[in-house]
């Protein structure tokens, strides 16, 4: 008897300070979480463009689109674009292929980032830019990104020799992404 007192006691003490916890916590209007959610957008927009302008970021794929419209699922720790300062390793690699110029499956190109230019007209949510990247492999290439206000890019890759894909995945900064390069045989 004693033990169903006590807990029922416990019950209502339980009961009582999480009544006190939800009439600390109203409910925001929509006003608010639509201001909340614009300067989320707005602070998430300002860290993507330092991020591009000081040229430290990697774009993770998850998705990798041939030349030809195929899609594959692939590894975003081994298929990326990475702008480090004034260098640039574009990378992507097939799942189940072994070897590959880079060991992975595929090709590893280190080279160069000679310009990355924005639009005159920004994107209101997000943030779009190309840059001209000068490797070994691909030759001279321009790669067009568009990357929305959540962080999620689309990377469409024109290089020499007849190279184009695109890559979509998530926009990271540098110092957050897990990539992992293969061999770079040129």
């Amino acid at each position: 008897m004693k033990k169903l007192i006590v807990s029922l006691l416990g019950l209502l003490i339980v009961v009582g300070l999480s009544a006190q916890d939800s009439t600390n916590n109203r409910k925001l209007t929509r006003a608010e979480r639509k201001e909340i959610k614009a300067q989320e957008r707005a602070e998430r927009k300002e860290q993507m463009l330092a991020a591009i302008k000081d040229r430290q970021f990697v774009i993770e794929a998850y998705i990798l689109e041939d030349r030809y419209g195929r899609f594959f699922q692939v590894s975003p720790v081994t298929n990326f674009v990475l702008v480090d300062s004034t260098e640039a390793t574009i990378q992507f690699a097939l799942p189940g292929r072994i070897g590959g110029w880079n060991g992975l499956g595929g090709i590893t190109d280190q080279g160069k980032v000679r310009t990355i230019n924005f639009p005159k007209k920004m994107p209101k949510y997000g943030v779009s830019f190309e840059m001209d990247v000068q490797g070994p492999a691909f030759g001279s290439s321009r790669v067009y990104v568009d990357v929305n206000e959540e962080g999620i890019a689309v990377m469409r890759f024109s290089g020499a020799f007849g190279a184009r894909f695109t890559m979509r995945g998530n926009f990271e900064l540098l110092e957050d992404s897990n990539i992992y390069k293969g061999i770079a045989r040129f």
